[in-house]
C-alpha cells in the first residue's frame, strides 16, 4: 500500500521518513529546515522569503507552486493531488490545533476520502471509516470515541462497551471515551461513515 506523511505546517513533530514526505507550504519548509527529503512540495507559498523557497525547492524531488487566489486551501489542493497519484495511506501532521477553519478543511477531507486520511498529532488520532471490518491497534492512546457522519451500523468488540449492530445517528454522542480491551478492537461499519478518534488525556 503506497503511503505518505504531509507535514502542514511548523510543528514539533519530524516524520521518521519510513514512507513518503510531503510538504504542504510552511510545513514544506519545517521538513527542509531539518534536512528532510521531500517528495513533494505544494503550497502558494505566500509567506515564505525566496531564501526558504530556495531551500524548500533543493529538498524537493518536485515542487507545485499554486496561485494564491484560489478556491481550496493547500492541504485540499496536497490531498487532492496525492489522491489522484495513488496514496492509499495518508497521514496528516500539522492538521489539528491552530486555525479552526482549516482543521474542519481537514476534517472534511478525511470525510471525503474515509479510509485513506489519518489527522495526527500527540494527543489524537482520527479517521474516518466507511463500509468494512476493522482490527484497530490501540496505538498507545487509552479512548477510542466514534462520530457517526452519517446514520451508520455499527459493532464493537474486544472494546469495554461494546456494540452489537447498533444504529449510530449523527446526533448520537454517548460512544466516546471507550476503551479497546484487547490487543486490538474491532470495528464493523455495515452502512455509512463514521468519525473515529483516538485519543489520551494531555499529559
Amino acid at each position: 500500500m503506497s503511503e505518505c506523511i504531509v507535514c502542514l505546517t511548523l510543528t514539533s513533530r519530524l516524520p521518521d521518513g519510513s514512507c513518503d514526505l510531503i510538504g504542504v507550504d510552511r510545513g514544506a519548509l519545517f521538513l527542509a529546515k531539518h534536512g528532510k527529503r521531500m517528495k513533494l512540495s505544494v503550497g502558494d507559498f505566500d509567506s515564505v522569503d525566496e531564501k526558504d523557497l530556495s531551500l524548500i525547492r533543493e529538498y524537493s524531488d518536485e515542487m507545485i507552486r499554486l496561485n494564491p487566489v484560489k478556491d481550496d486551501s493547500d492541504s485540499e489542493s496536497a490531498i487532492r493531488q496525492l489522491i489522484s497519484r495513488g496514496y492509499q495511506k495518508i497521514t496528516l501532521l500539522g492538521g489539528l490545533g491552530g486555525r479552526a477553519d482549516h482543521e474542519i478543511v481537514n476534517l472534511k477531507l478525511a470525510e471525503e476520502f474515509a479510509g485513506h486520511i489519518w489527522l495526527k498529532n500527540d494527543q489524537n488520532l482520527i479517521t474516518v471509516l466507511k463500509e468494512g471490518t476493522y482490527e484497530i491497534d490501540p496505538a498507545g492512546y487509552r479512548y477510542i470515541s466514534f462520530f457517526a457522519v452519517m446514520p451508520s451500523v455499527i459493532t464493537l468488540e474486544q472494546m469495554k462497551y461494546p456494540l452489537n449492530e447498533r444504529m449510530l445517528y449523527p446526533g448520537d454522542l454517548y460512544a466516546l471515551s471507550n476503551e479497546i480491551t484487547g490487543d486490538k478492537g474491532i470495528v464493523r461499519i455495515a452502512s455509512g461513515k463514521v468519525l473515529m478518534i483516538q485519543s489520551d488525556d494531555k499529559k
